[in-house]
C-alpha cells in the first residue's frame, strides 16, 4: 500500500515466540522484555520524493526498512525549516518515517492499542551546562516538553489469528505512524536554549527519545511493551565561518556569497545567477545579504 503526500508547490523478521497469555496473570509489570506485548523497532517505507510530491510506502514485514537515528538542521535543511519531526510536507524531515512496529504474542487474545508514551533526553547534555541550565539531561526551560504522549488506536490480533486488518503482513503484527514525533514547541524551546550556542561549542544535538507502547488485552489486563530509543541528531552550523551544506551564505565567512551576476543591460533587463526570480540590468541589482543566526531561515540569501 502507498501513500501520496503532496507538498505545496510537496524483514524483518517476525518472532513467532508464543507467550501464553491465560497461563500468566497479565498485569502491566508482567511482561518481561516485551515477550507478550513487544515493540519491535523503528521503521520506514520505501519513499519517492521528487520536487512536487512525496509517495512513501507503508512498511510491512516484509518490506520495512529499519532505521534508528535521523539527522535535520536545527533551523533548516537545504532551505526547508524544521517545524516538527517527522515532517510529513519537508522532503528532508523524513517524510515516510517513523513507523514503530508492535507485535502481540498473546493466543487467543488481542491487545488493543491505547497509547505510546516518550521521555527525552540530551545525550552528552553535561557539555552544555555552562551555557543551558540543565535538569536530568534535559534543559531546565523545556522540562515541560520532557514528556509526552501519543494517544494513537490499534488492534493487534492474537498470534494465532488468521486475519491480518492492519495489512502489516502478520495478523498479530502492526506498523504505527509517530505523528508527530518530536513537536514543533519541543524543537522551539530547544532552539531557544541552543541556537545562541556559538558552532565551536555545539555543532550538533543528540536529542534521544525513548518511547514505551500500553495496550490492553482482550481480558482488561494491561501490557507495557519494552521501551525503545529512536535519536534525532538536530545540527547546527550556521556562524561558523563556510557555507555548509543547507546553506547558501554564512554571516561569519569572508567575502559576499550573495552576490551574483546579471545577464542583462539596461536596455534588456535580465535575470540574476544566483535567483532568477529576481530581475536586473547590472550586476549590482544582484547583491544580497545573509540572515544571520537566531531566524527560521538562518545563512540563507535575502534579495
Amino acid at each position: 500500500m502507498r501513500i501520496t503526500r503532496w507538498r505545496p508547490a510537496g524483514r524483518t523478521a517476525v518472532a513467532t515466540l508464543i507467550v501464553l497469555g491465560l497461563a500468566v496473570p497479565a498485569r502491566a509489570d508482567n511482561n518481561p522484555n516485551g515477550m507478550s506485548f513487544r515493540a519491535v523497532g523503528w521503521f520506514k517505507g520505501k519513499a519517492e520524493i521528487s520536487a512536487g510530491d512525496i509517495k512513501c510506502d507503508i512498511p510491512n514485514v516484509s518490506g520495512a526498512i529499519s532505521e534508528g537515528a535521523f539527522a535535520m538542521g536545527l533551523w533548516n535543511t537545504y532551505g526547508f525549516q524544521t517545524l516538527m519531526f517527522p515532517d510529513t510536507s519537508n522532503p528532508f524531515g523524513n517524510p515516510c518515517g517513523v513507523w514503530i512496529q508492535l507485535q502481540n504474542n498473546l493466543i487467543d487474545q488481542a491487545v488493543l492499542l491505547e497509547r505510546i508514551e516518550l521521555r527525552f533526553r540530551i545525550a552528552g547534555a553535561r557539555r552544555f551546562r555552562s551555557s543551558v541550565d540543565t535538569v536530568r539531561q534535559f534543559p531546565r526551560a523545556c522540562r515541560q516538553f520532557r514528556r509526552d504522549t501519543l494517544f494513537i488506536g490499534a488492534r493487534l490480533n492474537p498470534i494465532n489469528s488468521t486475519q491480518d486488518t492492519s495489512s502489516s503482513g502478520a495478523p498479530n503484527v502492526a506498523f504505527i505512524e509517530m505523528l508527530p514525533f518530536i513537536s514543533n514547541q519541543l524543537i522551539q524551546c530547544l532552539r531557544a536554549e541552543y541556537a545562541p550556542l556559538p558552532t565551536t561549542t555545539f555543532a550538533s544535538l543528540p536529542l534521544v527519545v525513548k518511547a514505551t507502547a500500553v495496550g490492553v488485552s482482550d481480558s482488561g489486563d494491561t501490557f507495557r511493551a519494552n521501551p525503545i530509543a529512536y535519536t534525532l541528531n538536530l545540527r547546527h552550523t550556521c556562524g561558523n565561518g563556510r557555507t555548509d551544506d543547507g546553506e547558501s551564505c554564512d554571516a561569519s565567512a569572508p567575502g559576499n556569497a550573495c552576490a551574483g551576476t546579471c545577464s542583462g543591460t539596461p536596455s534588456a533587463p535580465g535575470k540574476c545567477s544566483q535567483n532568477a526570480s529576481v530581475g536586473c540590468t547590472s550586476d549590482a541589482d544582484c547583491l544580497g545579504f545573509c540572515l544571520p543566526p537566531g531566524s527560521t531561515a538562518e545563512c540563507t540569501c535575502l534579495y
